[in-house]
């Protein structure tokens, strides 16, 4: 098969989209119920992109996402169950219930987040994948962030000095289109994330639902 991925590997990607749909789904029902407290960022129609991605890095690489981080918790291999419990504030939630929707995290499986101030953790992604070569290890860094964080200063800083210094750190933008509820062409000019000036630091390649598959635990140390 071109994407290299045989049929029940396909179905099982497939399962765990829908896995991540549905719980977000009754999320949204407890939410309005009143049994969630705090903000709930769902990850409706954005499946793919967690579920392509955790298949293609290994289990000891590290994961850094944003705050819409249910579907990445999922898609890492945390328990659903955990999952739900933490919304809900329960002791028996991934992050003894403390953390809420906007702190998923699990040292088990080597991510670190869920965090909720908007590009907070570029730089602690940096600062991993300079661990990760100053200690000579065989492992990847990818930091997942959204298109509105590509405003701020800590990705340019972050992503210069991971440029910089060559560090083992893939920065994974998603673009909904939307930041904070501003639609991504009333607050840049440009109609993508990856503007020129990114360009100069690092390289950047766009990707689609096609593209995504044809990456590998082995792509991502290149």
């Amino acid at each position: 098969m071109e994407m290299g991925l045989l049929p029940d590997e396909l179905l099982a990607l497939y399962r765990q989209m829908v896995l991540i749909r549905r719980l977000e789904e009754k999320s949204t029902q407890l939410y309005t119920a009143g049994q969630i407290g705090g903000f709930l960022h769902l990850y409706i129609g954005e499946e793919a992109i967690a579920v392509g991605a955790c298949k293609a890095i290994h289990p000891d690489d590290h994961l850094f996402t944003a705050y819409r981080d249910h579907g990445w918790a999922i898609a890492r291999g945390l328990d659903p169950g955990r999952i739900l419990a933490e919304l809900l504030g329960k002791a028996t939630g991934v992050s003894g219930g403390k953390g809420g929707s906007m702190h998923m995290a699990s040292a088990e499986h080597h991510y670190w987040g869920g965090h909720a101030i908007v590009g907070a953790h570029l730089p602690l992604a940096t600062g991993v994948g300079l661990a990760v070569q100053y200690r000579e290890e065989d492992q990847a860094v990818l930091c997942v962030l959204g298109e509105g964080t590509t405003n701020i200063g800590y990705f340019h800083e972050s992503l210069n000095l991971a440029a910089l210094w060559k560090l083992p750190v893939v920065f994974l933008v998603e673009n909904n289109q939307y930041g904070m509820g501003t639609q991504v062409a009333r607050r840049q000019p440009c109609p993508t994330s990856l503007r020129r000036d990114v360009h100069t630091i690092s390289p950047a390649l766009p990707l689609t639902d096609k593209t995504f598959w044809k990456f590998t635990p082995e792509s991502t140390r290149h």
